[in-house]
């Protein structure tokens, strides 16, 4: 009977230590997010209409609304936090959150590490802009520029000239990359044409999604579309491949979601509401 006791007593005290240090029993990383009653999505913060931050410090955007509505029919709360993003495209997350709503461009490279939802939950054109004043009118003009783009962005890799790593099927590409051009990484796409309205002038063209490009034009700054949209990108939900636990019933469910989200017309709203357009559909299909 003692040693009942004393086996009993050490299962109550693993038992203790384990919840005290915040374990799980779950046996993926589906059940341990049901089990806490929360997912951890990452997002940026400096990227209106998808993702910013108001004047009270609550998160709002298109990314946002998407987020929290997984997060409803998955039945849990949604927490964000915000990571760097060459941090999140890096993969090898730690735990740290359970997956990305940050409109990341389904890439070759990136599929090396990260997992992603299927189907896509929106797609967006990129494009040039320039500084009011510049002289720069169309793609030729681009060449021999300074470029600024957002760090480990498709921006960067489609400039670099690195097609393949993209992935995009080829009906994606309207045209391809400028010449001779110099690529100035920012932290975020943002922070390209906020430079130019800070007065920097390190460079006066800039490589982002037209949504950035409108809410620049629309938020007063001195900029303008240069050009058409040079290609597309297929806008997905991402998980961590070096997860502890199994991600493979999240992207499952969360795809199932998002086809549903789809379906229902709960995308097309969102998308209207934050873009004042349909972005949800594929223009390469």
């Amino acid at each position: 009977m003692k040693k009942f006791l004393s086996v009993s007593l050490l299962l109550v005290v693993l038992a203790l230590i384990t919840a005290a240090c915040g374990g799980s029993s779950a046996d993926d990383l589906l059940g341990d997010i049901q089990e806490r009653g929360t997912i951890r999505v990452s997002t940026d913060a400096n990227y209106a209409p998808q993702s910013y931050l108001d004047e009270n410090g609550n998160f709002i955007g298109f990314d946002i609304d998407v987020a929290t509505e997984i997060a409803e029919r998955l039945g849990v709360e949604v927490e964000f936090v915000t990571p760097d993003w060459d941090v999140i495209t890096a993969g090898n997350w730690g735990g740290q959150w359970d997956m990305s709503v940050g409109s990341m461009t389904v890439t070759t490279a990136r599929q090396q590490v990260l997992d992603f939802a299927d189907p896509a939950y929106y797609f967006t054109p990129a494009q040039f802009a320039a500084a009011e004043g510049s002289g720069i009118e169309s793609w030729e003009d681009v060449n021999g520029q300074a470029v600024c783009v957002g760090l480990s962005t498709t921006y960067e890799t489609w400039l670099s000239g690195d097609i393949a790593a993209l992935g995009l099927p080829d009906s994606s590409f309207y045209t391809d990359p400028p010449s001779d051009v110099t690529i100035v990484p920012l932290q975020t796409d943002n922070d390209c044409f906020q430079s130019i309205q800070a007065g920097r002038d390190e460079f006066a063209v800039f490589l982002t999604s037209n949504t950035v490009v409108q809410a620049a034009i629309d938020g007063d700054v001195p900029v303008y579309r240069v050009g058409s949209p040079v290609f597309s990108e297929n806008l997905a939900v991402a998980f961590d491949k070096s997860s502890e636990l199994s991600n493979d019933t999240l992207v499952a469910r969360v795809s199932e979601i998002i086809a549903e989200m789809h379906e229902d017309g709960t995308l097309t709203e969102l998308s209207m509401k934050w873009f004042s357009e349909d972005l949800t559909m594929n223009p390469t299909q």
